[in-house]
């Protein structure tokens, strides 16, 4: 190629990057939303209004899937793949109109929205997951099923009364079954961790039944504690 053609073509370039530049110049005019070249190639994501729900994605879409707890009976949002996950992401409202940070193709144009239906147990575990339920629904699951979880013969002697600070209070409605109920806590603790996962329950407050006060009067002797006086 000589030097005399390359002149002629230096104007032809010129020219092009000329007339793209002047139609940014009039889209700006107009209002519009002008793609940032310098940005082209990267990886932009939308704003939104809760942190936890981006943290969580950022999390999933990277590979580093964090452990937490599992809710027997709903989809993960982690287990999700291809058209589900997409259709996820669009339903929450991942390429809204009008966000900041709208993801754009290689061309500096917007990608087209995905309208795929997902199902609704995808739907539900992301939502969950994204409000940060998890660990108050599992823990509800074990409230829900514990005589799955200790077998129908204990389940009929015992009742959770609560769980609170990872701690599940159990009433048994003898002192023998409340003693057998703490030999059997570790096994109990690993049947709820093999269920909805490791750190949701940690630990088990057993208490034996609610006897009878016999205090007459006003005046009394602090006793020996309460026996198991019908058990």
């Amino acid at each position: 190629m000589t030097p005399e053609s390359q002149e002629q073509k230096e104007p032809e370039t010129d020219a092009v990057d000329a007339a793209f530049e002047n139609m940014r110049e009039v889209a700006r005019r107009r209002g519009g939303r002008v793609p940032d070249l310098a940005a082209q190639g990267r990886s932009v994501r939308p704003r939104r209004s809760v942190a936890k729900p981006l943290a969580a994605r950022d999390a999933s879409t990277s590979g580093e899937e964090a452990a937490g707890p599992v809710i027997p009976g709903f989809t993960q949002f982690a287990d999700l793949a291809g058209a589900d996950r997409r259709a996820v992401l669009g339903t929450r409202g991942y390429w809204r109109a009008g966000s900041l940070g709208r993801p754009s193709g290689p061309d500096g144009r917007r990608m087209r929205r995905s309208y795929s239906v997902p199902r609704l147990g995808a739907v539900l575990g992301k939502e969950i997951e994204d409000r940060g339920w998890e660990h108050d629904l599992a823990a509800g699951w074990v409230t829900n099923h514990w005589a799955e979880l200790v077998g129908e013969k204990i389940a009929q002697h015992t009742t959770i009364e609560m769980i609170k600070d990872k701690k599940v209070f159990i009433t048994c409605d003898s002192t023998a079954w409340a003693t057998n109920l703490k030999y059997m806590q570790r096994t109990i603790l690993q049947q709820i961790a093999a269920k909805v996962g490791p750190d949701v329950i940690v630990a088990l407050r057993i208490y034996g039944p609610q006897t009878k006060s016999w205090r007459k009067g006003p005046l009394h002797v602090k006793g020996r504690g309460p026996r198991d006086t019908y058990g």
